[in-house]
């Protein structure tokens, strides 16, 4: 199955002054469940964090408050796309049902990008045919996201004072 799920569960410590998870947490909820499902028993994809991965980018849009309860929330990873050195890996962040589907609700959706690092020189490294066998098994459709704006951002950016920007002057 492409989707891998690992339950994940919250810390009182993850809620911020709003009495919801903190947006930060989000992010080392869904690093948990990286490390958990690279490594889980009898894994292939267990050799990809031990020969080097980085966090290059991550994208996160937030649907719904998260409130703490005691029972683990669910985290569904897998691979959207892969190059040559690096590979998207994206999420979704929910409720499961009490038969463990996650029909409940979908609290974050995101997306990393991960680089193959060589840690002894430092530097990136591209991803080896084995690697890519076993990316390839992670793989299933791209984030569907709900609020992104794509190419309008940054066209609305591009043009400037004529889209109605307002030019600000720097200093000398």
């Amino acid at each position: 199955m492409p989707r891998h799920r690992v339950l994940t569960p919250l810390r009182w410590s993850d809620m911020d002054v709003y009495g919801h998870v903190n947006n930060v947490q989000f992010l080392r909820i869904m690093e948990e469940a990286r490390v958990i499902a690279f490594n889980s028993g009898g894994n292939a994809a267990a050799a990809l964090p031990a020969t080097g991965l980085v966090v290059a980018r991550t994208e996160i849009e937030y649907l719904t408050p998260l409130v703490y309860r005691t029972a683990p929330i669910a985290v569904d990873l897998w691979v959207t796309r892969v190059g040559a050195a690096d590979f998207d890996m994206a999420y979704e962040i929910l409720d499961r049902d009490a038969s463990g589907g996650g029909t409940g609700a979908v609290y974050a959706r995101a997306e990393t990008m991960l680089v193959a690092f060589d840690l002894t020189t430092q530097r990136p490294r591209r991803i080896d045919e084995k690697d890519r066998e076993i990316l390839a098994e992670w793989a299933d459709s791209p984030v569907r996201w709900k609020r992104r704006r794509g190419d309008r951002g940054a066209a609305r950016v591009a043009g400037g004072a004529r889209s109605g920007a307002r030019s600000v002057a720097r200093p000398a």
